[in-house]
């Protein structure tokens, strides 16, 4: 086995994915490897779930135990931190006479069999509304100051960042975009009722057939941007593992198709089957071998977030001509996999600029 096959393993196991795990003769060195690999890809909670599914005689020592547990105290922690956020702006906009919409997050970490074992990250909370109406609540009562096309961003307190959405996503070709924004307005009357651990609260989330496209596009958006990681995409394999209906799956595919994304399934169920183990019957689109390796050593090499991906520098201000440049050039090499996205991606990023500009003159 080689060390990505022994880490598949182990994560499989962790997320209770693979009832029975057979490892190769495991040293110190190896341990080493697949703890940072976990940290790389910010799953550290669910290696340490599965090394307690293997048990003391073949996991490693407690030392190197420890070391994992470590970081799992500090994201239980803040999943903690972050339900409550959920809980508390829920509330707050519903105070507003406003609809709060769970995006992500703390509403997935609900899939997983223990939900602490996720690495939590910022709080997306979608706002049913007038746009202006939202932007000027933040503005004028949060001290909200960034406004982009799809969030508004605030900061919280107690240290967790909130995302304010108008829009859960979008895609740079503009007949897509339109078409996705139609969907999401059909999916606001589809949301579902759900409770966070520990008593935190009760927020809504997306319905399933809502998740399983939005939660791609974010997937899409990711490759397109800051970087994508294996922890984005266990949330969608414990997503799919739900299981869905050939009706629901014909629907997805119909989707798809419409947005231009079934290519880009294809990709991602291949990573599904391969690294999460997932059955046929799991997946909604046939795996395409050839785009899910490429898609996988992305995923592999730049870890969470794309944080270790040297084509992104990030000490470039993100508003930059130079950020502009080096992004669309990087950009280029999804070309032949994914040419409309990469094509209208340089017109999008110049009117979302323009818009913003406009916007903040407005105000």
């Amino acid at each position: 086995m080689t060390n990505n096959e022994i880490f598949f393993s182990l994560i499989r196991t962790g997320l209770h994915l693979e009832e029975s795990i057979s490892l190769p003769a495991m040293n110190d060195s190896l341990w080493a490897e697949m703890f940072a690999m976990s940290v790389k890809q910010c799953m550290a909670g669910v290696m340490l779930e599965a090394i307690d599914r293997i048990g003391n005689n073949d996991g490693p020592g407690e030392m190197a135990k420890i070391r994992l547990m470590q970081y799992t105290i500090k994201a239980e922690k803040i999943n903690l931190k972050a339900d409550m956020e959920a809980a508390k702006w829920t509330e707050y906009f519903s105070d507003k006479g406003f609809t709060a919409i769970l995006l992500k997050g703390q509403g997935l970490a609900l899939l997983y069999p223990n939900p602490k074992m996720r690495t939590p990250g910022d709080t997306d909370l979608w706002i049913l509304g007038d746009r202006k109406n939202i932007w000027e609540l933040c503005r004028d009562e949060l001290g909200a100051k960034e406004f982009t096309y799809h969030h508004i961003g605030i900061h919280s307190d107690n240290g967790i960042e909130v995302e304010i959405h108008t829009t859960p996503s979008w895609m740079y070709c503009p007949w897509r975009n339109d078409r996705l924004q139609k969907m999401f307005k059909k999916w606001t009357n589809e949301c579902v009722e759900q409770k966070l651990p520990n008593n935190t609260g009760i927020v809504w989330g997306p319905s399933d057939e809502m998740n399983r496209i939005f939660l791609l596009v974010h997937l899409y958006r990711h490759v397109f941007s800051e970087g994508i990681g294996l922890k984005q995409m266990a949330d969608y394999a414990m997503l799919l593992n739900k299981g869905c209906n050939d009706d629901e799956k014909k629907i997805f595919i119909r989707q798809t198709k419409e947005l231009n994304l079934y290519k880009f399934a294809g990709a991602v169920m291949y990573v599904m089957k391969k690294v999460f183990g997932l059955k046929d019957e799991k997946l909604l689109v046939s795996p395409n071998a050839a785009r899910g390796e490429k898609l996988l050593t992305t995923i592999m090499e730049g870890g969470s977030f794309g944080k270790y991906d040297k084509s992104i520098d990030r000490s470039i201000r993100s508003d930059s001509i130079m950020s502009f440049i080096t992004r669309n050039k990087r950009n280029m090499k999804l070309l032949k996999e994914y040419p409309e996205e990469v094509i209208w991606s340089p017109a999008f990023k110049i009117w979302h600029w323009v818009w913003r500009k406009l916007q903040k003159s407005t105000e």
